[in-house]
């Protein structure tokens, strides 16, 4: 637990403090320090007192501190103009830190205590394939639900598959009234060819024939009742997910259960919820206007449109199938579905699905979750917020059940990465992405640029091995590259992608945390012995790299519990850059392998072993494999 364990006493220790001051009712944090001149962990509490007491922070801090009582291992410094610092003895921290991620396995903060989460990622439309913009949005839920299990969370992991919206109503127009052919040509994915051909043709047709918008409404209709037509669909949409799969298989990520949007039309719980909506009037029916006969959610905010949730036709919006299926997420209603083993995936791991008419009642619980997380680009922030007001209103206000949408920017292209990829930019820095228009690029397009580039750098640096080998590695250095570049970057960032600074194996990047794991690994390989943790051990690691890394190490649960607490990625990876770049610091400065002293010899390999283990269950963490030899 190391630095966290601290940071728990310290908190416990203030607590007490204000107890005695009487001022028990602040909240306050306990932060890792920025600069290690001022100790490990600091708080800015007396700046929050201040404020109440009307008093100098400094004067404030003073007092404070006088009051807090904790573990002799733990100075106390006070800071002008207020700040209270926490310096751990660093013999004690040194020898924690190592024997803690020496051990196996290593201890984890429990966060979760079996809390019940349902993640919801990926959820591409059955009507093109993956490409770089949807990766963002699997990378980040596959991540978080690594982090989140390693935590003590009982996750289960969803797909939703919209096999009965606009896009799958594009296709069939295509089809069946466009005359294009549903069968793609050789060596070509079905998921590709519908979505680079059939589905920018027809909305490039819809232009210069508008009656195939006439046709597209009637599908719509078609679509939500059995027919002929949804049959079709449901052949169409079945083939391209089951492309779909396979790419998201290859980027690492692998799912509970997939839940098809049809089946929720089926199961009738729309009805059911739409009358209670009704009754507690967070609908009403439109009587005039372009809307006359659309039940809409009124809007209050300023600027914004009322939203149509079931049209004049009859026909239900996305959003009124959301609110059935974020009901379901939270135990707000009844499960709905039934289920069925849908498939076995590349990690033998059984993935179910919803189903109408089949059930097997061996299905793990996939409703009545505590907490529900749908992973959805900023660009739905508005309607996920009117999503999440609804079932407010239809619980009453309660909030023992947790509904969060995780938005996230968009993904656009470098310039460069654009024009080697064969798409035109004038004077564009980069290109946004669009699956009408056609300007995108797909994920297995990109891995395979990617993995075409690192084949060329590991046949330089391995000649000796064979092309099966350098296939596999060039695979995983390309999977993590990609992986990293698109974790590193906060949520709310539009990300720039770039093929060839992801692939450096310098700087932050994921090839440069696989080198420096088996770096790493090569040091122990060659060690020739395991080394022995002593309470002595930091009297050997005395220099300033070398506690540089301890203490990097020893932050390893507080950037868990960060990273958790704003359910992003995001700060872990950052981290595994900042270990590794420690590691590397360390390893260009002390000798291990040649060192004369036998007990600096053991604490230098005691270290490599340390980092090597965090950095190992770090990149698990975030969804990368490590590599013995790169």
């Amino acid at each position: 637990m190391t630095l966290y364990k601290y940071k728990l006493e310290i908190e416990n220790g203030i607590k007490e403090g204000l107890k005695k001051l009487n001022l028990s009712e602040m909240n306050f944090q306990v932060r890792e320090t920025t600069n290690p001149e001022y100790g490990e962990l600091y708080s800015n509490l007396p700046f929050v007192l201040a404020k109440k007491l009307k008093k100098n922070p400094i004067e404030i801090a003073e007092k404070l501190v006088k009051n807090i009582k904790i573990n002799k291992s733990i100075k106390i410094e006070v800071q002008k103009p207020g700040y209270i610092n926490f310096r751990i003895d660093y013999e004690i921290l040194c020898y924690e830190s190592i024997k803690n991620t020496i051990e196996e396995p290593i201890n984890i903060i429990n966060l979760g205590q079996g809390k019940k989460i349902i993640l919801e990622h990926t959820s591409v439309n059955p009507n093109k394939a993956l490409h770089i913009g949807h990766a963002r949005n699997l990378f980040i839920g596959d991540a978080l639900s690594k982090m989140l299990k390693k935590t003590g969370h009982q996750v289960k992991i969803m797909n939703y598959i919209d096999d009965s919206g606009l896009q799958v109503a594009d296709l069939i127009v295509g089809f069946k009234y466009a005359k294009m052919s549903d069968k793609p040509p050789d060596n070509i994915k079905f998921d590709i060819y519908a979505g680079d051909n059939v589905y920018v043709k027809i909305n490039e047709l819809y232009k210069e024939k508008p009656e195939l918008l006439e046709k597209r409404k009637q599908i719509l209709q078609e679509l939500e009742k059995e027919s002929e037509i949804q049959k079709y669909a449901q052949k169409i949409t079945t083939q391209i997910l089951k492309n779909q799969l396979q790419t998201s298989w290859r980027l690492g990520a692998f799912y509970d259960l997939l839940v098809f949007e049809s089946h929720i039309i089926f199961s009738k719980n729309w009805k059911d919820i739409f009358e209670k909506m009704k009754k507690l009037k967070i609908v009403e029916l439109e009587t005039k206007g372009e809307l006359a006969g659309a039940w809409i959610i009124k809007v209050k905010d300023k600027g914004e449109s009322d939203k149509v949730i079931v049209r004049s036709d009859g026909t239900s919006t996305y959003i009124a199938k959301d609110i059935v299926l974020a009901s379901w997420k939270i135990g707000l209603i009844k499960d709905i579905f039934n289920y069925q083993i849908y498939s076995k995936q590349l990690n033998q791991k059984e993935l179910w699905c919803t189903a109408i008419n089949q059930h097997n009642n061996n299905h793990p619980e996939f409703t009545d979750n505590n907490t529900a997380i749908t992973i959805i680009d900023a660009r739905q922030n508005r309607l996920q917020k009117i999503i999440q007001n609804i079932l407010n209103e239809l619980n009453n206000y309660k909030n023992s059940k947790e509904y969060l949408h995780l938005p996230y920017e968009v993904v656009t292209l470098s310039k460069k990465t654009a024009i080697s990829l064969g798409f035109k930019v004038e004077n564009n820095e980069t290109i946004h992405m669009s699956g009408r228009k056609g300007t995108y690029i797909n994920v297995d397009t990109a891995i395979d640029f990617i993995k075409n580039k690192a084949i060329q750098e590991t046949k330089s640096r391995n000649p000796e091995k064979s092309i099966d080998w350098i296939n596999d590695i060039s695979e995983k250095i390309s999977l993590a590259a990609f992986r990293y570049e698109l974790l590193k970057q906060d949520l709310n960032k539009l990300i720039i992608f770039d093929i060839e600074n992801s692939l450096r194996l310098d700087g932050e990047t994921g090839p440069y945390l696989l080198y420096s794991y088996a770096r790493a690994s090569r040091i122990i390989e060659k060690s020739g012995f395991e080394p022995k943790i002593n309470n002595n051990i930091s009297n050997s690691l005395s220099q300033d790299h070398e506690k540089n890394l301890v203490k990097t190490l020893s932050k390893l649960n507080l950037i868990i519990e960060e990273s958790i607490r704003n359910t992003s990625p995001m700060r872990l990876s950052k981290f595994a850059f900042t270990l590794s770049s420690n590691f590397n610091s360390f390893y260009e400065k002390s000798n291990v392998l040649h060192e004369q002293n036998d007990n600096i010899k053991n604490a230098r390999l005691a270290l490599v072993y340390s980092f090597r283990n965090t950095i190992k269950l770090i990149l698990e963490m975030i969804g990368i494999n490590t590599l013995e030899k790169i």
